[in-house]
């Protein structure tokens, strides 16, 4: 997983990156799959914005903006757990839970057919002797 962290209009000390990165690397807790990060740290006027750009191997692009009036590190924080949430839906929708009852189904049609084999089997066993 690659983090690239940009800043705009601001100037992001470096215990401020690693407070970001650190958070970041959480994210792989909840989806494995994630190819790249991109983090853009930016002022505007009094509101501090965050925005990151999550970027998977499943060719899906999320994006996290967070506009905060009081402090960096909370903006970092909300736009952080956005993040997770759009995760969590995006897990959940590339497991698909609609086919486990075709599943279930396709496993009984496979016991009875089984079961049938053997039966026949048996069958044509004492018909021959």
């Amino acid at each position: 997983m690659r983090i690239t962290i940009t800043a705009k209009h601001v100037k992001v000390t470096d215990k401020m990156k690693e407070y970001a990165e650190a958070k970041l690397e959480r994210l792989e807790r909840y989806f494995n799959r994630i190819h790249s990060i991109q983090v853009i740290l930016n002022q505007d006027g009094l509101d501090h914005v965050c925005e990151i750009n999550v970027h998977t191997d499943t060719h899906n692009h999320l994006s996290a903006v967070v506009h905060h009036q009081e402090d960096m590190h909370a903006a970092v924080d909300l736009c952080i757990d956005k993040a997770v949430r759009q995760l969590g839906k995006l897990k959940g929708k590339l497991k698909g839970h609609k086919g486990a009852d075709k599943r279930k189904k396709l496993v009984r049609d496979v016991r009875r057919l089984t079961q049938r084999v053997r039966k026949e089997s048996t069958y044509e066993e004492a018909k021959n002797e």
